[in-house]
């Protein structure tokens, strides 16, 4: 069984880093917001963060409950979408550099 010290720190670790992930990717997205490259990298950086705020709901709570099951498919859902997006902003880069 994890001691319950460890339980904590490991939870407020996860919750930090994941927002700190979060604010990271709002501030690049802000700076390079016309790049599909700045979007990709925003992204990313979103998605992780919600990964690491669903593990921490997870390591908390009870895992068979109704609420993780919708968290994990809204999970896969932005993951989902967050692979296209990053296929279709290849394919535009591809684009614009073959017209050069």
């Amino acid at each position: 069984m994890v001691d319950t010290t460890f339980h904590t720190l490991s939870a407020l670790f996860a919750l930090v880093s994941g927002t700190a992930a979060g604010l990271l990717s709002l501030l690049f997205w802000r700076v390079l917001r016309e790049s599909p490259f700045g979007t990709v990298i925003a992204l990313l950086s979103g998605t992780m963060s919600a990964m690491i705020i669903y593990h921490v709901v997870l390591f908390l709570v009870e895992p068979n409950i109704l609420l993780l099951d919708t968290l994990r498919s809204a999970l896969y859902t932005v993951i989902a979408i967050f692979l296209w997006l990053v296929i279709v902003t290849h394919q535009q880069i591809d684009s614009s550099v073959t017209e050069r």
